[in-house]
Parts: C-alpha cells; structure tokens; sequence
C-alpha cells in the first residue's frame, strides 16, 4: 500500500540539491528513491514551493540557479500534469487560512512561523477531506514537523 508524504521545504531543498541546504542530499534522494519504488505519493504545500523557490533565489550562482530553479519547475508542472508521483496543494481554502490564523500567535512562541504552521494544517485538510487509505506524514528534516503522521483505512471512510 502506497503512503503519502507531505514534502517540507528542508527534505524538498536536499532533492533538489540546493547549495547551503543540502548537507544530507545522498541520504534523502537514496529515501525518497526507496519510496518512490514503493509508489508512494508526494504532496507539495503551497508553503513549500514558496519557501523553496526563495532559497533558490539566493543561490550565488547564476547558472546552477537557473538550473535548479527548472529543476523544481518540472517538478511542480510534471505534479499539475499527473505525469510523476507528485501532487501540489496550491491553495489554502478559506477556512483552513482561518485555522492558520487562529494559531499563529501560539504557534510563534514554540518557533513555528506562517510557513510550518500552514503544512500542518494543509495535512490535517487533506487528510480530512481526501480520506486516504494507509499511511499519511509530513515528511520533514525538522523535528517540530517530523513528527506528524496518521494511519487510517477503508472503515474510517466507511464512517464518515
């Protein structure tokens, strides 16, 4: 049974081997090509591309930032097109901004900004309303989002 993993900006960053952010690139292609094997799913929070696309922006050089900058635009059009094993969640539904909202100020104080805190609560959405059967994580580098996952199967959507 495939899994789906919500993609962070710090594994997202080492796939695509950006220079300052890619002390662990070997090890986390290696993983990602393990469950990639598995058939897995990967979902891209809008946070993410956001994020990502600004770290490649301050790569010094011009040409491998040009590079990578396409890398991660393949990436995400291969995602909107069906054509990999991506998926984007461009958009942050209006009650889901609403949630983020609600909690930033707490969420600040424990170190979590705008960014992290829509991830988390992109994969609680998803994972309410697309009911997946299996297994379901934030797939991240970072211990105060790592730690987020749920099982689930055909009952729970019997349930609903």
């Amino acid at each position: 049974m495939s899994k789906i993993h919500f993609v962070d900006t710090s594994v997202l960053t080492e796939l695509l081997n950006i220079p300052g952010f890619n002390k662990r690139h070997k090890q986390i292609i290696a993983e990602y090509l393990q469950l990639e094997g598995n058939g897995d799913i990967f979902v891209l929070p809008v946070a993410v591309l956001v994020e990502t696309g600004n770290h490649i922006a301050h790569v010094s050089d011009g040409n491998m930032r040009y590079q990578i900058a396409g890398k991660l635009a393949s990436l995400v059009k291969g995602a909107m097109d069906g054509k990999n094993s991506w998926n984007v969640a461009p958009e942050i539904p209006p009650d889901v901004l609403e949630a983020i909202l609600a909690q930033l100020p707490a969420q600040t104080q424990q170190g979590r900004g705008f960014g992290d805190v829509s991830i988390i609560e992109q994969f609680n959405d998803y994972w309410k309303n697309k009911q997946p059967i299996g297994e379901m994580r934030i797939w991240s580098l970072d211990t105060h989002l790592s730690g987020y996952s749920q099982t689930g199967g055909l009952s729970r959507r019997k349930n609903k």
